[in-house]
Protein backbone atom coordinates (compact mmCIF):
# COMPACT_ATOMS: atom_id res chain seq x y z
CA UNK A 1 0.00 0.00 0.00
CA UNK A 2 0.91 3.40 -0.83
CA UNK A 3 1.59 5.54 2.45
CA UNK A 4 -0.72 8.59 2.80
CA UNK A 5 0.59 11.88 1.62
CA UNK A 6 0.54 14.25 4.52
CA UNK A 7 -1.44 17.55 4.02
CA UNK A 8 -0.19 20.86 4.64
CA UNK A 9 -2.15 22.78 7.53
CA UNK A 10 -5.94 23.57 6.10
CA UNK A 11 -5.15 22.14 2.80
CA UNK A 12 -7.82 20.11 0.90
CA UNK A 13 -7.77 16.60 0.93
CA UNK A 14 -7.26 14.77 -2.69
CA UNK A 15 -11.11 13.77 -2.22
CA UNK A 16 -12.01 17.02 -1.20
CA UNK A 17 -10.49 18.77 -4.50
CA UNK A 18 -12.53 16.25 -6.32
CA UNK A 19 -15.54 17.37 -4.90
CA UNK A 20 -15.10 20.90 -5.82
CA UNK A 21 -13.68 20.46 -9.32
CA UNK A 22 -16.37 18.14 -10.08
CA UNK A 23 -19.14 20.83 -9.01
CA UNK A 24 -17.02 23.37 -10.97
CA UNK A 25 -17.24 21.45 -14.55
CA UNK A 26 -20.45 20.14 -13.84
CA UNK A 27 -22.14 23.65 -13.17
CA UNK A 28 -19.90 25.56 -15.43
CA UNK A 29 -19.59 23.40 -18.88
CA UNK A 30 -23.30 22.91 -19.94
CA UNK A 31 -23.79 24.77 -22.58
CA UNK A 32 -20.17 25.72 -23.79
CA UNK A 33 -20.71 23.21 -26.93
CA UNK A 34 -24.41 24.07 -27.68
CA UNK A 35 -25.04 27.65 -27.50
CA UNK A 36 -24.31 29.52 -30.32
CA UNK A 37 -22.28 32.57 -30.85
CA UNK A 38 -23.68 35.29 -28.62
CA UNK A 39 -24.19 39.16 -29.68
CA UNK A 40 -22.50 41.22 -29.39
CA UNK A 41 -19.24 41.04 -27.45
CA UNK A 42 -18.99 37.18 -27.82
CA UNK A 43 -19.03 37.53 -31.34
CA UNK A 44 -16.82 40.53 -31.49
CA UNK A 45 -14.24 38.72 -29.51
CA UNK A 46 -14.36 35.54 -31.39
CA UNK A 47 -13.85 37.19 -34.92
CA UNK A 48 -11.37 39.43 -34.20
CA UNK A 49 -9.26 36.42 -32.58
CA UNK A 50 -10.17 34.70 -35.88
CA UNK A 51 -9.22 37.11 -37.73
CA UNK A 52 -5.56 37.13 -36.01
CA UNK A 53 -5.40 33.33 -37.11
CA UNK A 54 -6.84 33.92 -40.84
CA UNK A 55 -4.56 36.97 -41.03
CA UNK A 56 -1.27 35.48 -39.17
CA UNK A 57 -1.05 38.96 -37.40
CA UNK A 58 -0.86 38.50 -33.38
CA UNK A 59 -0.48 42.40 -32.99
CA UNK A 60 -3.38 44.45 -34.94
CA UNK A 61 -6.89 43.35 -33.44
CA UNK A 62 -9.48 43.89 -35.73
CA UNK A 63 -13.18 43.54 -36.95
CA UNK A 64 -13.51 42.93 -40.27
CA UNK A 65 -11.51 46.09 -41.30
CA UNK A 66 -12.43 48.15 -38.35
CA UNK A 67 -9.89 48.23 -35.83
CA UNK A 68 -10.66 47.17 -32.42
CA UNK A 69 -8.16 48.97 -29.82
CA UNK A 70 -10.55 48.61 -26.81
CA UNK A 71 -8.97 46.31 -25.15
CA UNK A 72 -5.48 44.95 -24.72
CA UNK A 73 -4.67 41.79 -26.87
CA UNK A 74 -4.64 39.11 -24.39
CA UNK A 75 -8.08 37.48 -24.29
CA UNK A 76 -7.40 37.44 -28.26
CA UNK A 77 -4.44 35.69 -27.73
CA UNK A 78 -5.86 32.89 -25.95
CA UNK A 79 -8.49 32.20 -27.94
CA UNK A 80 -6.34 32.34 -31.31
CA UNK A 81 -4.54 29.69 -29.30
CA UNK A 82 -7.56 27.83 -28.05
CA UNK A 83 -9.01 27.60 -31.68
CA UNK A 84 -5.98 26.56 -33.54
CA UNK A 85 -5.31 23.71 -30.88
CA UNK A 86 -8.64 22.62 -30.62
CA UNK A 87 -10.62 23.79 -33.67
CA UNK A 88 -7.50 23.28 -36.17
CA UNK A 89 -7.60 26.87 -37.04
CA UNK A 90 -9.69 29.63 -37.47
CA UNK A 91 -13.15 28.00 -38.45
CA UNK A 92 -12.97 26.22 -35.66
CA UNK A 93 -16.81 26.16 -33.72
CA UNK A 94 -16.94 29.04 -30.74
CA UNK A 95 -16.67 26.34 -28.22
CA UNK A 96 -13.27 26.75 -28.79
CA UNK A 97 -12.92 30.33 -27.96
CA UNK A 98 -15.38 29.54 -25.04
CA UNK A 99 -12.35 27.49 -23.76
CA UNK A 100 -10.32 29.83 -21.99
CA UNK A 101 -13.14 31.71 -20.20
CA UNK A 102 -14.30 28.02 -19.06
CA UNK A 103 -10.72 27.26 -17.66
CA UNK A 104 -10.38 30.51 -15.95
CA UNK A 105 -13.84 30.06 -14.26
CA UNK A 106 -12.03 26.96 -13.12
CA UNK A 107 -9.07 28.51 -12.02
CA UNK A 108 -11.22 31.37 -9.90
CA UNK A 109 -13.31 28.14 -8.23
CA UNK A 110 -9.93 26.28 -7.62
CA UNK A 111 -8.21 29.32 -6.30
CA UNK A 112 -11.13 30.49 -4.10
CA UNK A 113 -11.27 27.04 -2.75
CA UNK A 114 -7.41 27.26 -1.71
CA UNK A 115 -7.42 30.26 -0.01
CA UNK A 116 -10.70 29.60 2.17
CA UNK A 117 -8.71 26.52 3.24
CA UNK A 118 -5.96 28.42 3.91
CA UNK A 119 -8.05 31.00 6.14
CA UNK A 120 -10.45 28.78 7.58
CA UNK A 121 -10.10 24.96 6.98
CA UNK A 122 -11.07 22.62 5.02
CA UNK A 123 -14.60 22.92 5.29
CA UNK A 124 -14.64 27.08 3.99
CA UNK A 125 -12.34 25.68 1.49
CA UNK A 126 -15.12 23.33 0.03
CA UNK A 127 -17.64 25.41 1.15
CA UNK A 128 -16.40 28.75 -0.89
CA UNK A 129 -15.22 26.62 -3.92
CA UNK A 130 -19.08 25.45 -4.07
CA UNK A 131 -20.36 29.16 -4.01
CA UNK A 132 -18.26 30.26 -6.50
CA UNK A 133 -18.90 27.37 -8.98
CA UNK A 134 -22.89 27.74 -8.56
CA UNK A 135 -22.79 31.34 -8.89
CA UNK A 136 -24.87 32.82 -11.92
CA UNK A 137 -21.89 35.18 -12.65
CA UNK A 138 -19.58 32.22 -12.88
CA UNK A 139 -21.53 30.73 -15.25
CA UNK A 140 -22.33 32.88 -17.31
CA UNK A 141 -18.56 34.55 -17.54
CA UNK A 142 -17.42 30.92 -18.09
CA UNK A 143 -20.13 30.53 -21.40
CA UNK A 144 -18.53 33.94 -22.78
CA UNK A 145 -15.70 33.89 -24.99
CA UNK A 146 -14.39 37.55 -23.68
CA UNK A 147 -12.31 39.02 -21.28
CA UNK A 148 -13.80 39.03 -17.56
CA UNK A 149 -13.19 35.45 -16.16
CA UNK A 150 -9.69 35.83 -17.20
CA UNK A 151 -9.55 39.21 -15.37
CA UNK A 152 -10.56 37.89 -12.32
CA UNK A 153 -8.66 34.78 -12.20
CA UNK A 154 -5.36 37.05 -12.76
CA UNK A 155 -6.52 39.69 -9.95
CA UNK A 156 -7.27 36.34 -7.95
CA UNK A 157 -4.03 34.85 -8.12
CA UNK A 158 -2.56 38.92 -8.08
CA UNK A 159 -4.81 39.23 -4.21
CA UNK A 160 -3.74 35.66 -3.50
CA UNK A 161 -0.23 36.78 -3.12
CA UNK A 162 -0.93 40.61 -2.15
CA UNK A 163 -2.31 38.97 1.06
CA UNK A 164 0.49 36.60 1.74
CA UNK A 165 2.49 39.96 1.61
CA UNK A 166 -0.08 41.97 3.92
CA UNK A 167 -1.04 39.69 6.47
CA UNK A 168 2.72 37.99 7.31
CA UNK A 169 5.19 41.32 7.55
CA UNK A 170 6.94 38.64 10.02
CA UNK A 171 8.31 37.14 7.02
CA UNK A 172 10.71 38.81 4.62
CA UNK A 173 9.79 37.35 1.44
CA UNK A 174 12.40 39.04 -0.69
CA UNK A 175 10.93 39.93 -4.21
CA UNK A 176 11.36 36.21 -5.55
CA UNK A 177 10.56 34.56 -2.13
CA UNK A 178 7.73 32.40 -0.95
CA UNK A 179 6.57 31.25 -4.21
CA UNK A 180 3.32 32.22 -6.01
CA UNK A 181 2.86 34.26 -2.98
CA UNK A 182 5.80 36.12 -3.56
CA UNK A 183 5.88 39.99 -4.25
CA UNK A 184 6.94 38.87 -8.09
CA UNK A 185 4.21 36.52 -8.32
CA UNK A 186 2.04 39.98 -7.69
CA UNK A 187 3.21 41.90 -10.10
CA UNK A 188 3.96 38.43 -12.64
CA UNK A 189 -0.10 38.60 -12.41
CA UNK A 190 -0.62 42.40 -12.23
CA UNK A 191 0.93 42.46 -15.30
CA UNK A 192 -1.00 39.37 -16.86
CA UNK A 193 -3.81 41.54 -16.12
CA UNK A 194 -3.20 44.84 -17.95
CA UNK A 195 -2.79 42.51 -20.90
CA UNK A 196 -6.44 41.04 -20.28
CA UNK A 197 -8.14 44.32 -19.50
CA UNK A 198 -5.52 47.23 -18.94
CA UNK A 199 -5.78 48.83 -15.67
CA UNK A 200 -9.04 47.31 -14.22
CA UNK A 201 -6.50 44.85 -12.11
CA UNK A 202 -4.64 48.16 -11.31
CA UNK A 203 -7.68 49.52 -9.25
CA UNK A 204 -8.85 46.60 -7.62
CA UNK A 205 -5.57 45.63 -6.12
CA UNK A 206 -4.48 49.50 -5.73
CA UNK A 207 -7.55 50.16 -3.90
CA UNK A 208 -7.23 47.30 -1.62
CA UNK A 209 -3.62 48.11 -0.82
CA UNK A 210 -4.80 51.74 -0.20
CA UNK A 211 -7.59 50.64 2.05
CA UNK A 212 -5.03 48.23 3.88
CA UNK A 213 -2.47 51.00 4.45
CA UNK A 214 -5.36 53.60 5.72
CA UNK A 215 -7.34 50.96 7.98
CA UNK A 216 -4.62 49.75 9.84
CA UNK A 217 -2.38 52.93 9.54
CA UNK A 218 0.84 51.37 8.59
CA UNK A 219 2.30 51.74 4.83
CA UNK A 220 4.63 48.83 5.70
CA UNK A 221 3.39 46.90 2.53
CA UNK A 222 4.26 49.24 0.57
CA UNK A 223 8.07 49.02 1.35
CA UNK A 224 7.35 44.80 1.28
CA UNK A 225 6.04 45.37 -2.65
CA UNK A 226 9.73 45.92 -3.93
CA UNK A 227 7.88 48.60 -6.54
CA UNK A 228 10.98 49.17 -8.29
CA UNK A 229 11.68 45.23 -9.59
CA UNK A 230 7.99 44.66 -9.56
CA UNK A 231 7.00 47.63 -12.13
CA UNK A 232 10.04 46.26 -14.27
CA UNK A 233 8.66 43.06 -14.48
CA UNK A 234 5.40 44.17 -15.24
CA UNK A 235 6.40 46.35 -17.67
CA UNK A 236 8.19 43.17 -19.66
CA UNK A 237 4.69 41.62 -19.62
CA UNK A 238 2.90 44.10 -21.00
CA UNK A 239 5.49 46.77 -22.73
CA UNK A 240 6.66 43.93 -26.17
CA UNK A 241 3.28 44.12 -27.20
CA UNK A 242 2.59 48.16 -26.01
CA UNK A 243 5.05 48.93 -28.51
CA UNK A 244 4.42 47.03 -31.32
CA UNK A 245 0.64 47.86 -31.31
CA UNK A 246 2.48 51.50 -31.19
CA UNK A 247 4.82 51.18 -34.06
CA UNK A 248 2.14 49.30 -36.24
CA UNK A 249 -1.23 52.08 -36.02
CA UNK A 250 0.47 54.95 -34.14
CA UNK A 251 -1.33 56.21 -30.67
CA UNK A 252 -4.44 55.03 -32.28
CA UNK A 253 -4.96 52.21 -30.03
CA UNK A 254 -3.90 54.16 -26.32
CA UNK A 255 -6.08 56.59 -27.30
CA UNK A 256 -8.62 54.74 -27.81
CA UNK A 257 -8.11 51.95 -24.82
CA UNK A 258 -7.64 54.84 -22.28
CA UNK A 259 -10.16 57.49 -24.20
CA UNK A 260 -13.34 55.87 -24.68
CA UNK A 261 -13.18 52.29 -22.78
CA UNK A 262 -12.12 53.34 -20.15
CA UNK A 263 -12.23 57.36 -18.69
CA UNK A 264 -15.28 57.66 -21.20
CA UNK A 265 -17.39 55.23 -18.57
CA UNK A 266 -16.19 57.27 -15.46
CA UNK A 267 -18.51 60.26 -15.77
CA UNK A 268 -21.14 58.88 -18.41
CA UNK A 269 -23.14 55.71 -18.81
CA UNK A 270 -21.11 54.08 -21.93
CA UNK A 271 -23.07 52.85 -24.44
CA UNK A 272 -26.44 52.89 -22.86
CA UNK A 273 -25.40 51.29 -19.49
CA UNK A 274 -25.61 54.42 -17.45
CA UNK A 275 -27.26 53.57 -13.79
CA UNK A 276 -27.38 54.90 -10.66
CA UNK A 277 -25.45 54.07 -7.48
CA UNK A 278 -26.62 50.89 -5.53
CA UNK A 279 -27.25 49.19 -9.06
CA UNK A 280 -24.11 46.79 -8.09
CA UNK A 281 -25.07 46.01 -4.54
CA UNK A 282 -28.91 45.12 -6.12
CA UNK A 283 -27.69 42.87 -8.75
CA UNK A 284 -25.49 41.19 -6.45
CA UNK A 285 -28.64 40.18 -4.74
CA UNK A 286 -29.29 37.84 -8.50
CA UNK A 287 -25.64 37.17 -9.66
CA UNK A 288 -24.26 36.01 -6.70
CA UNK A 289 -27.57 33.63 -6.25
CA UNK A 290 -27.40 30.76 -4.63
CA UNK A 291 -24.62 32.17 -2.43
CA UNK A 292 -26.54 34.65 -1.30
CA UNK A 293 -28.09 32.45 0.94
CA UNK A 294 -25.09 32.79 3.03
CA UNK A 295 -24.48 36.80 2.29
CA UNK A 296 -25.66 38.38 5.58
CA UNK A 297 -23.50 35.79 7.67
CA UNK A 298 -20.72 36.53 5.74
CA UNK A 299 -21.24 40.18 6.39
CA UNK A 300 -21.58 39.51 9.79
CA UNK A 301 -19.10 37.79 10.18
CA UNK A 302 -16.46 39.91 8.50
CA UNK A 303 -17.97 42.61 10.44
CA UNK A 304 -16.95 40.79 14.32
CA UNK A 305 -13.98 39.40 13.23
CA UNK A 306 -12.49 42.66 11.63
CA UNK A 307 -9.56 42.84 13.83
CA UNK A 308 -8.27 39.58 12.12
CA UNK A 309 -5.69 40.45 9.15
CA UNK A 310 -7.11 37.90 7.00
CA UNK A 311 -11.03 39.00 7.34
CA UNK A 312 -9.22 42.64 7.41
CA UNK A 313 -7.76 42.10 3.99
CA UNK A 314 -10.97 40.48 2.47
CA UNK A 315 -12.80 43.63 3.35
CA UNK A 316 -10.40 45.67 1.88
CA UNK A 317 -11.05 44.00 -1.06
CA UNK A 318 -14.41 44.23 -1.15
CA UNK A 319 -15.53 47.47 -0.02
CA UNK A 320 -13.35 49.95 -1.85
CA UNK A 321 -14.11 47.76 -4.93
CA UNK A 322 -17.77 48.00 -4.76
CA UNK A 323 -17.45 51.77 -3.73
CA UNK A 324 -16.05 52.29 -6.69
CA UNK A 325 -18.10 50.78 -9.41
CA UNK A 326 -20.92 52.31 -7.74
CA UNK A 327 -19.14 55.36 -8.18
CA UNK A 328 -18.79 55.07 -12.30
CA UNK A 329 -21.62 56.20 -14.12
CA UNK A 330 -21.64 53.10 -16.53
CA UNK A 331 -22.52 50.01 -14.89
CA UNK A 332 -23.02 46.03 -15.65
CA UNK A 333 -23.17 43.76 -13.39
CA UNK A 334 -19.91 41.92 -13.86
CA UNK A 335 -18.33 44.90 -12.60
CA UNK A 336 -18.16 43.92 -9.17
CA UNK A 337 -17.15 40.04 -10.48
CA UNK A 338 -13.67 40.92 -9.19
CA UNK A 339 -14.82 41.26 -5.36
CA UNK A 340 -16.89 37.64 -5.76
CA UNK A 341 -14.16 35.69 -4.83
CA UNK A 342 -13.60 37.32 -1.48
CA UNK A 343 -17.15 37.19 -0.76
CA UNK A 344 -17.25 33.75 -1.51
CA UNK A 345 -14.72 33.36 1.28
CA UNK A 346 -16.50 34.72 3.42
CA UNK A 347 -18.98 32.77 2.54
CA UNK A 348 -17.42 29.84 3.61
CA UNK A 349 -15.83 30.41 6.48
CA UNK A 350 -19.61 31.52 7.61
CA UNK A 351 -20.55 27.97 6.90
CA UNK A 352 -17.37 26.39 8.24
CA UNK A 353 -17.49 27.88 11.74
CA UNK A 354 -19.45 30.69 11.83
CA UNK A 355 -23.06 29.93 12.13
CA UNK A 356 -23.67 30.79 15.50
CA UNK A 357 -22.72 34.79 14.62
CA UNK A 358 -26.69 34.77 13.90
CA UNK A 359 -28.53 32.74 16.22
CA UNK A 360 -30.23 35.93 17.75
CA UNK A 361 -30.93 39.69 17.28
CA UNK A 362 -30.25 41.52 14.04
CA UNK A 363 -27.81 38.80 13.16
CA UNK A 364 -31.09 36.45 12.41
CA UNK A 365 -33.10 39.08 11.17
CA UNK A 366 -30.57 39.79 8.34
CA UNK A 367 -29.83 35.92 7.30
CA UNK A 368 -33.83 35.78 7.34
CA UNK A 369 -34.24 38.62 4.81
CA UNK A 370 -31.27 37.32 2.94
CA UNK A 371 -32.38 33.87 2.82
CA UNK A 372 -36.03 34.83 1.41
CA UNK A 373 -34.48 37.05 -1.03
CA UNK A 374 -32.71 34.00 -1.92
CA UNK A 375 -35.53 31.94 -2.17
CA UNK A 376 -37.73 34.36 -4.05
CA UNK A 377 -34.30 34.32 -6.64
CA UNK A 378 -34.39 30.68 -6.95
CA UNK A 379 -38.16 31.00 -7.76
CA UNK A 380 -37.31 33.30 -10.65
CA UNK A 381 -34.58 31.09 -12.29
CA UNK A 382 -36.58 28.15 -11.91
CA UNK A 383 -39.28 29.57 -13.92
CA UNK A 384 -36.75 31.26 -16.63
CA UNK A 385 -36.95 27.79 -18.95
CA UNK A 386 -40.85 27.64 -19.14
CA UNK A 387 -40.81 31.21 -19.16
CA UNK A 388 -38.56 31.89 -21.86
CA UNK A 389 -39.88 29.08 -24.02
CA UNK A 390 -43.52 30.67 -23.88
CA UNK A 391 -42.79 34.35 -24.47
CA UNK A 392 -39.99 33.40 -28.01
CA UNK A 393 -42.18 30.58 -29.12
CA UNK A 394 -45.95 30.17 -26.74
CA UNK A 395 -45.64 26.46 -26.82
CA UNK A 396 -43.29 24.58 -23.70
CA UNK A 397 -41.61 21.85 -24.63
CA UNK A 398 -40.94 18.36 -22.10
CA UNK A 399 -37.24 20.00 -21.53
CA UNK A 400 -38.24 23.07 -20.49
CA UNK A 401 -40.70 21.35 -17.81
CA UNK A 402 -38.31 19.41 -17.09
CA UNK A 403 -35.95 22.12 -16.76
CA UNK A 404 -38.67 24.13 -14.36
CA UNK A 405 -39.40 21.14 -12.50
CA UNK A 406 -36.05 20.53 -11.77
CA UNK A 407 -35.50 24.43 -10.77
CA UNK A 408 -38.31 23.74 -8.31
CA UNK A 409 -36.40 21.13 -6.52
CA UNK A 410 -33.81 23.52 -5.95
CA UNK A 411 -36.57 25.84 -4.42
CA UNK A 412 -36.53 22.75 -1.46
CA UNK A 413 -32.97 22.15 -1.77
CA UNK A 414 -32.63 25.54 -0.95
CA UNK A 415 -35.05 26.20 1.83
CA UNK A 416 -34.26 22.71 3.27
CA UNK A 417 -30.25 24.48 3.13
CA UNK A 418 -31.67 27.57 4.99
CA UNK A 419 -33.11 25.45 7.85
CA UNK A 420 -29.98 23.79 7.92
CA UNK A 421 -26.87 25.53 7.33
CA UNK A 422 -24.33 22.80 6.68
CA UNK A 423 -22.01 21.92 3.83
CA UNK A 424 -23.64 18.29 3.86
CA UNK A 425 -27.50 20.62 2.83
CA UNK A 426 -25.08 22.64 0.37
CA UNK A 427 -23.86 19.78 -1.49
CA UNK A 428 -26.70 18.74 -2.18
CA UNK A 429 -28.26 21.89 -3.74
CA UNK A 430 -24.98 21.93 -5.57
CA UNK A 431 -26.28 18.48 -7.27
CA UNK A 432 -29.93 20.41 -7.96
CA UNK A 433 -27.85 23.60 -9.11
CA UNK A 434 -25.72 21.34 -11.30
CA UNK A 435 -28.62 19.37 -13.03
CA UNK A 436 -30.92 22.39 -13.15
CA UNK A 437 -27.47 24.48 -15.24
CA UNK A 438 -27.43 21.33 -17.29
CA UNK A 439 -30.85 21.18 -18.65
CA UNK A 440 -31.20 24.81 -18.99
CA UNK A 441 -27.91 25.66 -20.80
CA UNK A 442 -27.31 22.81 -22.74
CA UNK A 443 -30.82 21.83 -24.12
CA UNK A 444 -33.17 24.63 -23.38
CA UNK A 445 -31.13 27.29 -24.30
CA UNK A 446 -29.86 26.28 -27.73
CA UNK A 447 -33.23 25.11 -28.78
CA UNK A 448 -35.06 28.55 -28.16
CA UNK A 449 -34.35 29.53 -32.25
CA UNK A 450 -35.42 33.34 -31.93
CA UNK A 451 -32.77 33.97 -30.41
CA UNK A 452 -30.34 32.75 -32.90
CA UNK A 453 -31.11 34.99 -36.12
CA UNK A 454 -27.63 33.95 -37.28
CA UNK A 455 -27.80 30.24 -36.47
CA UNK A 456 -31.18 30.38 -38.21
CA UNK A 457 -30.35 32.21 -41.28
CA UNK A 458 -27.59 29.30 -42.12
CA UNK A 459 -29.79 26.71 -43.88
CA UNK A 460 -32.12 29.59 -45.95
CA UNK A 461 -28.52 31.13 -46.96
CA UNK A 462 -27.60 27.83 -48.19
CA UNK A 463 -30.46 27.40 -50.43
CA UNK A 464 -29.95 30.83 -51.92
CA UNK A 465 -25.96 30.37 -52.52
CA UNK A 466 -26.14 29.75 -56.76
CA UNK A 467 -22.15 30.16 -56.35
CA UNK A 468 -19.57 28.50 -53.66
CA UNK A 469 -18.45 31.81 -52.44
CA UNK A 470 -20.56 33.94 -53.53
CA UNK A 471 -20.80 37.49 -51.70
CA UNK A 472 -23.00 38.58 -49.16
CA UNK A 473 -24.67 41.34 -47.91
CA UNK A 474 -27.19 42.07 -44.72
CA UNK A 475 -29.38 45.50 -44.95
CA UNK A 476 -30.44 46.34 -41.27
CA UNK A 477 -29.10 43.56 -39.34
CA UNK A 478 -25.82 44.29 -38.84
CA UNK A 479 -24.79 42.11 -34.94
CA UNK A 480 -21.54 40.77 -34.90
CA UNK A 481 -22.94 37.03 -34.42
CA UNK A 482 -23.38 37.32 -38.61
CA UNK A 483 -19.99 37.61 -39.19
CA UNK A 484 -19.04 35.17 -36.98
CA UNK A 485 -21.92 32.50 -38.60
CA UNK A 486 -21.36 33.54 -41.92
CA UNK A 487 -17.60 34.23 -42.48
CA UNK A 488 -15.49 37.73 -42.28
CA UNK A 489 -16.20 38.13 -45.71
CA UNK A 490 -19.90 39.27 -45.49
CA UNK A 491 -20.90 43.00 -45.47
CA UNK A 492 -22.76 44.25 -42.98
CA UNK A 493 -24.56 47.63 -44.97
CA UNK A 494 -28.23 49.07 -45.79
CA UNK A 495 -30.57 48.46 -48.70
CA UNK A 496 -28.52 51.01 -51.14
CA UNK A 497 -24.68 49.01 -49.96
CA UNK A 498 -26.93 45.60 -50.48
CA UNK A 499 -28.02 46.82 -53.73
CA UNK A 500 -24.86 47.83 -55.13
CA UNK A 501 -23.69 44.39 -54.30
CA UNK A 502 -26.54 42.64 -56.27
CA UNK A 503 -25.74 44.84 -59.57
CA UNK A 504 -22.19 43.93 -59.28
CA UNK A 505 -22.67 40.52 -58.91
CA UNK A 506 -26.11 39.36 -59.85
CA UNK A 507 -25.39 35.52 -60.61
CA UNK A 508 -23.52 35.04 -56.80
CA UNK A 509 -24.96 37.40 -54.35
CA UNK A 510 -27.01 36.99 -51.83
CA UNK A 511 -28.83 39.99 -49.55
CA UNK A 512 -30.04 39.39 -46.21
CA UNK A 513 -33.15 42.06 -45.82
CA UNK A 514 -33.99 43.06 -42.53
CA UNK A 515 -38.06 44.54 -42.53
CA UNK A 516 -37.12 48.10 -41.90
CA UNK A 517 -35.09 48.24 -44.73
CA UNK A 518 -37.36 46.16 -47.41
CA UNK A 519 -38.97 48.62 -48.99
CA UNK A 520 -36.03 50.65 -49.80
CA UNK A 521 -34.72 47.56 -51.27
CA UNK A 522 -37.22 46.42 -53.08
CA UNK A 523 -38.18 49.77 -54.78
CA UNK A 524 -33.93 49.76 -55.56
CA UNK A 525 -34.12 46.57 -57.39
CA UNK A 526 -37.39 48.10 -59.58
CA UNK A 527 -35.16 50.92 -60.47
CA UNK A 528 -32.23 48.96 -61.25
CA UNK A 529 -34.07 46.62 -63.68
CA UNK A 530 -33.45 43.26 -61.26
CA UNK A 531 -36.04 40.67 -60.71
CA UNK A 532 -35.33 38.88 -57.46
CA UNK A 533 -36.77 36.23 -55.67
CA UNK A 534 -37.36 35.37 -51.37
CA UNK A 535 -35.68 32.17 -50.54
CA UNK A 536 -36.96 32.24 -47.08
CA UNK A 537 -37.71 34.69 -44.26
CA UNK A 538 -36.42 34.04 -40.72
CA UNK A 539 -37.96 35.99 -37.49
CA UNK A 540 -36.67 36.56 -34.09
CA UNK A 541 -35.76 39.06 -31.34
CA UNK A 542 -32.71 40.82 -31.52
CA UNK A 543 -32.06 40.79 -27.78
CA UNK A 544 -29.14 43.26 -27.87
CA UNK A 545 -31.62 45.43 -29.16
CA UNK A 546 -34.68 44.54 -27.58
CA UNK A 547 -36.95 44.64 -30.50
CA UNK A 548 -38.20 41.85 -33.16
CA UNK A 549 -37.10 41.62 -36.44
CA UNK A 550 -38.23 40.02 -39.69
CA UNK A 551 -35.48 39.12 -42.23
CA UNK A 552 -36.14 38.06 -45.62
CA UNK A 553 -33.31 36.49 -47.77
CA UNK A 554 -33.34 37.18 -51.95
CA UNK A 555 -31.18 36.77 -54.47
CA UNK A 556 -31.41 37.88 -58.12
CA UNK A 557 -33.23 36.11 -60.96
CA UNK A 558 -31.34 35.22 -64.02
CA UNK A 559 -33.22 33.56 -65.98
Amino acid sequence: MMPDVPQAPNALSPRQWLLVLVIAVAALMPGIFQIPAMDRDEARYAQASRQMLESGDLVDIRFQDVPRHVKPVGTYWLQAASAQILGGGPQAGIWTYRMPSLLAAIGIVAMTAWLAARLGGATAGVAAGIVMALALITGVEARTAKTDALLVAAILAAQIALHRIATHPDRPDGFFGGGLRSPAAFWLFHGIGLLIKGPIITLVVGTTIAAWCLWNRDRELLRRLYWLPGVALTLAVVAPWVVAITLKVGPGFLQEAIGHALLGKVARGDDSHGAPPGYHSLFFLLVFWPGTALAAGGAMLAWTRRISPDIRFLICWIVPTFVVFEAVATKLPHYTFPAYPAMAVLAGLFLAGGTGLIAGGKGRIAQRVLGAIAVLVSLAVAAVPVAAKIHLTGTVTPATIAATGVGLVVVVLMIRFLAELSLARLVQLAVGVCVFYGLTFAVVAPSLDRLWIARSLQPVIARAGSCETGPLVTAGFSEPSMVFVHGTDIRLSDATGALDILAANPICAVAVVERRQRDDFLAGVDALGLKVEAMGEVSGLNYSRGREIDITVYRVVTQ
